[in-house]
């Protein structure tokens, strides 16, 4: 039986308003990036081969203007007040992004909600290179760097309500094991194409509205479909 709810967020794009990692990538090193993208969103190389080879393109960094173009990213204006919601309500949040921690907690911090938990690909800056790290690899997923659908499977309890949030490749993993789905832009698209329901949003104000109703309802009940496969995913893992 359904207790407690907990929320899973991209950030790229969805909290956070840009996609950072594309802005950085992009503004650091320009089209040298967008073959790695491509051949990662084609399935010919995985997510972390793609960020190995974004950051290998970074050649003598400068620090200050890296975090200069991190200091310019904006959060969704709706998300601060919809944490403070979360925690009126004792619905769990959590950010899961297959981007860094370094710009992450950087953003976060500006906003005071450096609290949130956040589970991403690491990087730290040697000299002028940028070095990534995957805590987070599973190697049994093509999709990301960091699997969301590991954490959305292993940061929640059986009598949790699991609801995804999110806007893209890299989300398509978590929204398999969700119960409820926030989508937008790319991952509508995904949502459409395997018959999983969603509910479309623009803004946190969009997900706050909707959660609201949700948490009025007398019973919440997991979704069926995913309940399945997180029992397949279970069932998988114990065997390997």
């Amino acid at each position: 039986m359904i207790q407690s709810v907990k929320i899973f967020c991209d950030f790229d794009g969805t909290v956070c308003l840009g996609d950072v990692r594309t802005i950085l990538f992009s503004t650091l090193v320009g089209e040298a990036v967008h073959e790695a993208v491509e051949l990662w969103l084609k399935g010919e190389i995985s997510g972390d081969e793609c960020i190995r080879r974004e950051c290998a393109a970074v050649d003598n960094l400068d620090v200050e203007w890296f975090n200069e173009i991190i200091d310019q990213q904006e959060i969704d204006p709706a998300f601060p007040l919809f944490v403070e919601y979360c925690k009126l309500k004792n619905v769990e949040v959590e950010i899961l992004s297959d981007g860094f921690d370094y710009y992450i907690n950087r953003i976060l911090k500006r906003y005071n909600l450096e609290y949130l938990p956040v589970f991403a690909n690491s990087l730290r800056i040697e000299g002028n290179k940028l070095i990534p790290g995957f805590p987070y690899l599973n190697q049994y997923c093509g999709r990301a760097a960091n699997c969301k659908g590991t954490h959305v499977l292993n940061n929640a309890g059986n009598d949790q309500l699991r609801i995804v949030v999110g806007d893209g490749f890299s989300d398509r993993c978590a929204v398999d094991y969700a119960d409820v789905v926030f989508a937008k832009r790319k991952l509508i698209q995904y949502c459409r194409e395997s018959n999983i329901s969603y509910y479309e949003f623009s803004n946190f104000n969009d997900v706050r509205n909707r959660l609201e109703d949700l948490l009025r309802r007398k019973r919440l009940n997991p979704r069926h479909r995913a309940e399945i496969r997180r029992r397949e995913a279970f069932r998988i893992e114990a065997n390997l």
